[in-house]
């Protein structure tokens, strides 16, 4: 839908429409309820992208990430900082606290103060809106993703989620554990990482239990209030836990030694993600080194070097390597109950 449009809907002049949409005044209330009326009813949108491009370069970027109090991301936002100060662009941060909603109202802010690109890591789920991202590519407007959408062409820095999360399942089945219980994340990074885990059990031939996968939101609370309900019951309840990031892990494991249950005596955990809290915990945590800052630094490189190429249009993902960091959460089975040697 177009300006001309909503104006020929309207029985109004096409002036008349674009002091509406500035919200200027001009028009007469009932002039302006028959326009706004027809904008919602067609759901248009003004072309931001369109008026972001043609404003000249601002010198800065917009970074948008879902959680602003989760440590993860803490050194993903200095990676970005730092790598966009070396060239001297200034960053505009967003947070979207996991609301598609505030999401595309981010998006639509950052093109209004007309960013020359955009880093953003996007909420996936089921409610999940990529329309603006989809406006976005098609407008060739300068993106970076931190992490990836399937058979979404753009560029994008990650790990391979699904081959970390095979190789920490993997440790702990190496390590005599048989009866291993996922805390799984939401979609998009989780899916990949229960993706993972399903895939080493089956290649070690460990059947998944009704207990085996447990779906949990992504903070400490969650995992805590997950543990206590699975470890209520101790009979077949697992002997290793491997939790979609360091918050639930943490989580986890406050609620096993509140429980009186031992870490890693009686259960062993294996987070994600590696915040700088996991190794000074009371048991530090063996977890997935995610290297945070340095996908930071490169979806900042990656994006400005779009931004010196102009239009031309070329992507590029980026996989960066993880890193199995064993601390002292996890042990050796050496009997149903008892704990074995720590690793």
């Amino acid at each position: 839908m177009t300006i001309t449009e909503i104006a020929r809907l309207a029985n109004v002049s096409k002036s008349s429409v674009s002091l509406v949409l500035n919200n200027k005044p001009g028009v007469s209330d009932k002039t302006r309820a028959k326009v706004l009326g027809i904008i919602k009813k067609y759901r248009y949108r003004p072309n931001q992208i369109a008026q972001s491009l043609a404003g000249g370069e601002t010198k800065s970027i917009g970074l948008i990430i879902k959680e602003i109090d989760n440590p993860y991301f803490g050194r993903l936002m200095r990676g970005v900082y730092d790598a966009c100060s070396k060239l001297g662009y200034t960053v505009l941060l967003g947070s979207s606290e996991q609301s598609t909603d505030k999401e595309a109202e981010i998006i639509r802010t950052m093109l209004s103060k007309r960013v020359d690109g955009l880093i953003i890591s996007p909420i996936q789920n089921e409610d999940a809106d990529y329309s603006y991202l989809v406006d976005l590519t098609k407008d060739a407007f300068p993106l970076v993703i931190l992490g990836s959408i399937p058979n979404f062409p753009t560029n994008s820095v990650d790990i391979d989620n699904f081959a970390a999360a095979f190789d920490a399942t993997s440790h702990l089945i190496r390590l005599g554990h048989k009866s291993i219980t996922h805390f799984a994340g939401p979609s998009g990074h989780g899916l990949k990482r229960l993706e993972g885990f399903r895939a080493a059990m089956q290649e070690a031939g460990l059947p998944l239990q009704k207990h085996s996968i447990v779906p949990v939101q992504p903070y400490t609370p969650n995992g805590y209030q997950a543990g206590k309900e699975l470890f209520a019951q101790s009979p077949g309840s697992p002997t290793a836990v491997f939790c979609y990031n360091d918050l639930v892990a943490i989580g986890l494991m406050n609620a096993l030694l509140d429980l009186g249950i031992d870490v890693p005596g009686r259960v062993s955990i294996m987070g994600f993600d590696d915040i700088d809290i996991a190794e000074h915990l009371r048991v530090p945590l063996s977890t997935v080194r995610m290297p945070s800052y340095e996908i930071g630094t490169s979806a900042a490189d990656l994006l400005i070097s779009r931004l010196a190429e102009g239009s031309t249009p070329r992507i590029e993902r980026i996989t960066l390597a993880y890193t199995l960091i064993e601390r002292r959460s996890v042990a050796r089975m050496t009997s149903p109950v008892l704990s074995g040697a720590v690793v």
